[in-house]
């Protein structure tokens, strides 16, 4: 193992995010403008040094939104040398795409305090790979998996839902060669976040769309689709960061078709929530911490209108099945999801 690894699961940082919305993307996807997702264009290394040196405490820089290992070497390198700005303490994480992921170029980041590795695999179906113009099989990116925890990194996954070609068994079975491959590498918890694909202007996604050769899921259809691979994803012993899209103005106005919702998460932790009562006594009652009240009557009752329908009983009878219990805050577990 190489210099400078950080174990996230020791690392409770602020975060300064940094997007580089395409930044030296090698293929343009048929779902992605990463603008209109952020909302933002991209941010030159000498801003972001000058940003970090009027930080006070310590935090976990991270360039999202491009293909930060994609970048010309130079470029990569003032970006890392900026986070050298920031205080004692500080770390750096970062997403890239799979075809930018090599030895030389992991080893090469190993005098920075690297937390994370997150990689963009969307999925690990090849037709759905080949569909969206992802330039690499599930195969292949299961190897630049390995090769980054064998590396000594912490490694981020990031996947999607509802893709074109893609179906729930086809999601949930890309968790579990993640998982198996994990667990051969005997590396700790691996991260992953589950975003839902949204069709956007200026996108090949759109174009699909219009042509009738794409039909977008539903919001019903896709949370309960997310909230089934977060279920598994839980039972899979991985750590979830987030379920759904950052929402921001540009996104919520340039969304074509698609399951746009600013509290996609939110739902998706519903539908696991009762998946796992139901599991535990499928006709109740339950006891249910406290802290998790607003996944069954936040967003119109969301999770108790689910919960009704799994069980045929009438929501006035789940209330009367469901008792809240107090807990003590502390630490979040290493399977919650946080809303960064």
């Amino acid at each position: 193992m190489l210099g400078s690894r950080v174990d996230v699961t020791d690392v409770r940082l602020p975060r300064f995010p940094v997007f580089l919305p395409m930044a030296s993307c090698p293929r343009r996807c048929v779902y992605c403008h990463q603008g209109e997702i952020t909302g933002e264009g991209g941010v030159p290394p000498a801003s972001v040094k000058e940003s970090l040196a009027r930080l006070e405490t310590p935090h976990e820089i991270c360039y999202f939104g491009g293909s930060f290992t994609c970048l010309p070497e130079e470029q990569r390198g003032a970006y890392l040398d900026a986070v050298r700005s920031a205080p004692d303490g500080s770390v750096v994480r970062f997403s890239t795409h799979p075809l930018c992921v090599a030895g030389p170029v992991l080893r090469g980041l190993s005098t920075h305090p690297v937390s994370m590795i997150e990689l963009g695999v969307s999925s690990l179906d090849d037709t759905v790979l080949a569909a969206c113009n992802r330039g690499y099989t599930g195969e292949f990116a299961l190897g630049v998996m390995d090769l980054v925890m064998r590396e000594g990194y912490r490694l981020g996954v990031q996947l999607m839902t509802g893709l074109p070609g893609q179906s729930e068994e086809s999601s949930l079975e890309d968790l579990r060669r993640i998982a198996l491959l994990r667990d051969r590498a005997g590396a700790p918890a691996v991260s992953l976040r589950i975003y839902p694909c949204l069709v956007l202007e200026k996108t090949g996604l759109s174009e699909m769309f219009r042509r009738g050769d794409y039909s977008a899921p539903s919001l019903d259809h896709a949370v309960l689709h997310a909230g089934r691979m977060l279920r598994e994803a839980k039972r899979l012993g991985f750590l979830v960061q987030r379920v759904g899209l950052h929402d921001t103005p540009s996104l919520s106005t340039n969304v074509v078709a698609g399951p746009y919702h600013p509290a996609f998460g939110e739902l998706a932790r519903s539908v696991e929530l009762v998946a796992c009562l139901l599991e535990a006594n499928p006709a109740g009652p339950w006891e249910i911490d406290g802290r998790r009240r607003s996944m069954l009557f936040g967003h119109d009752r969301y999770g108790l209108r689910h919960l009704a329908d799994r069980t045929g009983l009438s929501p006035s009878r789940i209330e009367e099945l469901i008792r809240f219990k107090e807990v003590m805050t502390g630490r979040r577990g290493t399977n919650d999801v946080p809303g960064d």
